[in-house]
Formats: structure tokens, sequence, C-alpha cells
């Protein structure tokens, strides 16, 4: 969603089933615990930033790809970066540095970045001290994003299938370039991200991004504090879960969501989004994980019926799904379990700026500040501005209505909109596209393409209302792409262009004859220019087959006065007729006979 700056609250909520010891799957996700079989620790203790070990056999004797990346950067100095190596050596001396064992390789990063040596290149403990000597410091800008990018590129290389790898970022200030995306990416590789800041300058927001887990961040004062014990510290938080995720890490990119998690075995099961096992799509198996205990699925927005749904307070946009480990590959056991993801996407006031020249002499820039739009999109009873529909009945005439108010005042027009992409869902997973990418109708029965007013910051659409079979419940969502009417900004790109007619239709909506093409290429320029696409979202709908028919209203109110009126009177017509009947009984008794 290109048009909102976003911060991500994830919020997870994991269901374990629970498992007994007759369970006949030896396997499990691994949670913040040490692995079973793991390491045995006899005695750990933290004090003054000393972490004593009486054994640690889950360092000495597990291998792990570790890629380092050392800050060059201008700040740092000769005698700094030498602190750098040294906590390298400390570093490599607490792995089981081997040909069989771990690997290591190291960059150094400052405005380019180096790879000094790679995965598997100095496999003895010896050769590898020397390597770390040798390394010469070369100074410059601090761009953490292309050393990350590096680590991907050249840095895995030689990495072996099976082994986790991990990589460990020191720096000691604020990044140049971007780190989210080149961090995701390694995550997505199934790289465990680590970050050490240095100082009280570093940014520790930029650290988090890297990691995408707060316990994995590291922070000390000074490079002194580079040392032994920070070297035990690491290897231990590293070691505890095998060099792997641990508990289950839930993933919140700008178009998909998912988790990752690891296992205490080699996994040979399936991870699905619930109820769409059947879909490739939402589910992935053992052949699409290149570590058989480092396992988890990410899926698109778009897919596999992930739930999403507008908040006004906090304002944003919440997004989950439900994804189950099925630990055999064919039945649900008792070791299954569902994690429930979860992720926030909070706006954040964004505005969008356009150069203005104000000179024909000198030219001078200033910058023109435009608040975006509050964008909605309502199901309306009888006409374009009726009550917003929650009840309809099967072909009742009810109206679609996309509108964006211009935050400024109604005098104010800026921006123009382009209403796209839209379908209807129930809410079990079934879905129709009724608006295509470019804005056209899909189907007449459904809906044709929307008109749009001469503002282009409204269009309405009438439609009939149908419904799916045992399904009375719908839900429309669309994608609305805003676009700045200054110099001619929205020209090619709404109202759309080159839709067919469809099969029913009055012929009514557009029809020019642009280049279909150049549209499109317009449409991806001003997408990149920042002012991009929202979500937006109808009320559910409740659909019935028929109107329920109404009881005649009573020809006066019922209130609790009049009820204690009718009381009363009741009472005394019960007393007239007691008397009267009483009355009449006796006259006939004292009857001469």
């Amino acid at each position: 969603m290109p048009s909102h700056t976003f911060y991500l609250q994830i919020l997870t909520f994991v269901n374990l089933i629970q498992t007994n010891s007759a369970n006949p799957i030896d396997n499990g996700l691994v949670d913040s615990e040490l692995i079973h079989g793991g390491c045995l620790i006899l005695n750990f203790e933290f004090q003054n930033h000393v972490f004593n070990y009486k054994n640690s056999e889950c360092v000495t004797h597990k291998a792990v790809e570790v890629i380092l990346l050392l800050d060059a950067s201008g700040s740092i100095g000769d005698d700094t970066f030498k602190k750098q190596l040294s906590f390298a050596m400390h570093l490599a001396s607490r792995l089981n540095i081997s040909e069989e064992g771990s690997h290591m390789a190291l960059i150094q990063y400052a405005e380019t970045p180096k790879l000094e040596f790679s995965l598997g290149q100095f496999n003895h403990p010896t050769q590898l001290e020397w390597a770390i000597q040798r390394i010469e410091y070369q100074s410059g800008a601090t761009n953490t994003g292309q050393a990350l990018r590096l680590t991907l590129e050249k840095g895995l290389q030689g990495a072996r299938p099976g082994i986790p790898k991990v990589a460990i970022v020191i720096t000691d200030g604020q990044s140049q370039d971007d780190v989210s995306e080149p961090s995701q990416l390694l995550r997505d590789a199934d790289v465990m991200v680590y970050a050490i800041g240095v100082t009280n300058l570093v940014n520790v927001h930029q650290l988090h991004q890297m990691t995408g887990n707060p316990v994995r961040v590291f922070t000390v004062e000074s490079f002194e504090q580079l040392d032994r014990a920070l070297a035990d510290s690491l290897t231990w938080s590293m070691c505890k879960t095998e060099f792997r995720p641990g508990t289950p890490e839930i993933i919140c990119g700008p178009d998909r969501i998912g988790v990752k998690a690891s296992t205490k075995q080699p996994f040979e099961g399936n991870v699905f989004v619930m109820d769409h096992y059947h879909d490739e799509e939402c589910r992935a198996g053992p052949e699409k994980f290149p570590d058989s205990r480092s396992i988890g699925l990410t899926v698109p927005f778009s897919a596999c019926n992930v739930h999403r749904y507008r908040s006004l307070n906090p304002k944003g946009i919440f997004v989950e799904v439900s994804i189950v480990f099925m630990f055999h590959s064919l039945f649900m056991t008792k070791t299954d379990q569902t994690v429930k993801v979860q992720c926030f996407y909070m706006e954040a006031d964004k505005h969008v700026t356009v150069p203005l020249s104000v000179s024909m002499i000198t030219t001078v820039f200033r910058e023109q500040i435009y608040q975006m739009p509050q964008c909605a999109y309502t199901l309306r009873k009888g006409a374009p501005d009726g009550p917003i529909v929650r009840f309809a009945t099967l072909g009742e005439s009810v109206y679609h209505r996309w509108e964006c108010i211009e935050v400024e005042g109604a005098d104010k027009d800026t921006f123009g909109m382009l209403v796209h992409s839209c379908y209807v869902d129930n809410g079990y997973g079934d879905r129709v596209d009724i608006l295509d990418s470019n804005g056209c109708g899909l189907d007449a029965v459904l809906l044709s393409t929307p008109d749009y007013d001469t503002s282009l910051r409204l269009a309405t659409k009438p439609y009939h209302v149908f419904k799916y079979a045992d399904r009375p419940v719908l839900q429309f969502q669309c994608q609305i792409t805003l676009c700045l009417k200054y110099d001619g900004g929205c020209e090619g790109i709404t109202p759309p262009q080159n839709c067919k007619k469809l099969p029913g239709e009055d012929g009514n909506h557009h029809h020019h004859h642009h280049d279909h093409s150049e549209r499109r290429r317009k449409l991806v320029r001003r997408l990149a220019d920042g002012v991009g696409t929202i979500d937006v979202f109808t009320d559910s709908v409740t659909v019935l087959e028929q109107e329920p028919a109404c009881q005649q209203p009573l020809p006066y109110p019922i209130t609790n006065t009049n009820i204690w009126i009718m009381t009363i009177i009741t009472l005394i017509n019960i007393f007239v007729f007691i008397v009267t009947v009483w009355f009449t009984f006796r006259k006939r008794r004292c009857k001469p006979s």
C-alpha cells in the first residue's frame, strides 16, 4: 500500500495442541527453551556481563554458517576497527570452526561493502585468525543496506544445505541507505540476523528492522565492550535454538503475511493456511524448505482468504490469517500446532509534494503540500446518496459508492481517483472478481464499469443484489489509486478507458480510445511518484431471500402508562362480571317457588 507510511504492531496468538509422551511423532515447534537433545548447561550466571559455562556442547558440536558484517565507516577509525577484528576472533573461537563444523565469512562495509573471505575459505582456526588479522580498514560513508545485499548475493555462496545460516551486523550509527528490504530478503532466505549496536548514537529502530525480532538486538555503550563476554552471550543466544529462529516469528510484509519457525526434528509434514490445505499457493511442504528444520509460509494479502479490515482508532488496517503446522504428511495429530497471525499497519500522515516554478527569471523551487484525501466505499439503498445498506433482499437495486474527500476542504481540486481490482467475498474463501486492474467491469450481472463525476473523486454504479448459494453474507473490496491533477497527472489514468461492452450493459460506460499500453505506463509512473493505492471495504451485507413480513402496527402506541390503564380496565370488567353473576344467582335463589 504505497500511499501510506506504516508502522508494524505485531500481535500473535499461538494455540498449541498438547502432546504426550506416547505420541508417535517425536517432533514439534521449537520455543525459546532449549531444543530437546540440545545443550546441557550446568551453571549459567550473568554478572558484570560475564557468562560462565561449565558445559556448552551446543556451541562446540553444532555446525552453523556465520557471516560477520563489520562497520568500517569514517566514524570508526583504525584503532576501533581493530577492536571489531578482535571481537571476530573471540566469536570464531566460540564456534566449532572446521571442515565439517562451522564456517565463517566476513564483510567490512562503508560506502561500498567488501567480502574479505567467503564461507568455507578458511576452515582451520589458525587460518581463520590469520585471515581476520590481515584485514585493512577502508573508511567511508555508512551503507549497511548495501552490505546486507552483498551478504545475500555473495556472502551465502558456499553455504551448505541443511546447515542454519546466521548474519551478525555490527554498527555504531545510522545507515544512509535502506536496511528493511535487504534484511527481509535475508530472512526470507532463512538467514537469522543479529544486530549489535555500539554507542548511544546508534539507530535502534534500524537494528530492529534488520533482525525482525528485538530478542536478537544487542547494544553496548562502547567498542571496549565488544569482548569475550559479549561473544559468549551472542553464541549462547544463537545456540539455545540451534541457530534457528526459535519461537514462531511473524512476518508482516508490505503485501504478504506469514510465519517462520524451527522444529526439533526434520519436518516431514505441511504448513498451510487453515481451511486452504488443497490450495497450492496456501501450502508449503518439505520440498520447499532448504533446511528441513527451518519451516514457514508467507501468503499475499490477496490470496488464501487473508482477512483485512480497517481500524479507525488507531487508524490503520488489520491483516490476519491462521496457519497450521501439520507434522504428519497426511493426517492431523496431537502434535500439530496452529499460529494465528495478526499484523497491524498503522497509517501515518503523509503529504505529497510537487515542485512549483515561481519565477521566469531565476527558477526557484518550493514545495506545495497536499494532505491525502479520505476514501470510503459504501453500498447505498435507493440512490447514490441513500442510507448505507447492511441488509438487502435478493434482486433489490443497490448503489455502489466510492468517494475520496479532500481533507483541506470541498473547494480543493487536487486529487482524482481510479477504482479497480474489486472483488466480492462471502468470508469462506469464495471470492469473485468484479472490476479488473484497469477499473473495467467483468460481468454486467454483478457490476458494470463505474460512472465517475467531473471531480473524479466520486464514482457510483447501481447493481441488483445477488448472493452465493447458502451463503447470506457478502463483502466487497476494491483498490483506489490516487492521482494528482497537477500538470495533467490524472489524464490517461481515470476515468477507466478501453473497457469492453459487456453483454446486458446499456452502453453508458466509458469507451475512450487511447493507447492502452501508454495508459498503463502512466499509471505505473504515477504510482512511482508516491501517490499510490489504498484498499477500501464495504460493511458486510446480509442478503435475505425475501423481505420479512411485519405485523400491522397498532393504532396506538404501547407504553407503560397504556399497559397500566388496560390492566385496570380489565380488572374492573372482571369485577363487574363477577358481581353481575353473583346478583343473578342470588335473585334466582330468592324467587318464591
